[in-house]
């Protein structure tokens, strides 16, 4: 599970959420989320509650409190870094904190998600000044149409460096790669027809932009010549990734459990994964917004 921070998502919904969980008064949690000690504290044990267990096995900041491009943005932007620099508790702090719940056994390992080479290093670093076990995981967007991970992140998460395992989330763009959206064969349930019904369009537009839509036609024309499911061959290929530590699957249905555990044991071919690379290179990164 995940602490969330300031400046995205449920920055304001997430206090109160952790008092009613711990029956205390949501009218009197902070206004919104940040990452001091008192919340990340009150964060872990609400969601000890909430899971029944006296543990967690990997506890991870949701994203950074400092402002960073992300969910398809790539530029960074001194300003917007700059506007909020001062409400920052920093890395020495957070880790400090990570530090005593380790200490404490309430956690077991913690990690990172939606981070930036900068703040894995950075996060390491004070991990060792401090004398705290470092990040193990960082948890990020990674998939066929979005491959930014493999440049100087991947370098900096190597273990022969900093060693933290790379947890892929949105390797099917959504349920995009699958192809579905593009054939009309989406159930009213999948994810974006379903957001659509609830007027969230908007939602994670960058999985299913017209650039994006290009490269899963290739994709899928790809995965038809060798006789396999889109889908699959998007999860084998990034199962065949050697930064993998974890592909993160969802399913609505055991059909697609099952789907996603045999993609799991595909072993693409040398030919096979030079094509993906030829289509990466006339589509590169399409999820990009900026």
């Amino acid at each position: 599970t995940k602490v969330v921070g300031p400046r995205a998502g449920a920055k304001k919904a997430a206090p109160p959420s952790r008092e009613r969980a711990l029956d205390g008064d949501p009218q009197a949690a902070p206004s919104e989320a940040d990452l001091t000690r008192a919340q990340i504290l009150r964060a872990c044990d609400a969601s000890l509650k909430r899971l029944q267990t006296t543990h967690i096995d990997l506890y991870q900041i949701h994203w950074p409190e400092r402002w960073v491009p992300k969910w398809g943005e790539s530029q960074y932007v001194a300003a917007k870094a700059e506007a909020g620099a001062h409400t920052l508790e920093g890395f020495d702090a957070v880790v400090s904190t990570m530090g005593e719940l380790l200490s404490s056994g309430k956690i077991k390992h913690w990690g990172l998600s939606n981070e930036t080479t900068f703040g894995v290093c950075m996060f390491v670093e004070a991990s060792r000044r401090l004398g705290v076990a470092p990040p193990i995981s960082i948890q990020n967007d990674f998939s066929l149409c979005f491959r930014t991970f493999e440049s100087e992140l991947a370098e900096a998460c190597a273990p022969a460096h900093c060693n933290v395992s790379l947890l892929a989330y949105g390797v099917l763009n959504g349920g995009a790669l699958s192809g579905k959206y593009l054939d009309g064969s989406a159930s009213p349930g999948a994810r974006f027809n379903f957001v659509q019904q609830l007027d969230m369009g908007g939602f994670q537009g960058r999985y299913k932009g017209e650039q994006s839509n290009a490269a899963i036609r290739e994709y899928a024309a790809l995965a038809q010549s060798i006789g396999v499911q889109p889908a699959a061959l998007a999860q084998a290929w990034a199962y065949s990734r050697e930064d993998m530590g974890a592909v993160i699957i969802g399913a609505t249905s055991v059909a697609q459990l099952e789907a996603n555990w045999a993609a799991a044991k595909l072993e693409l071919s040398a030919d096979t994964l030079a094509k993906i690379d030829e289509i990466h290179v006339r589509h590169r990164n399409p999820n990009l917004t900026d």
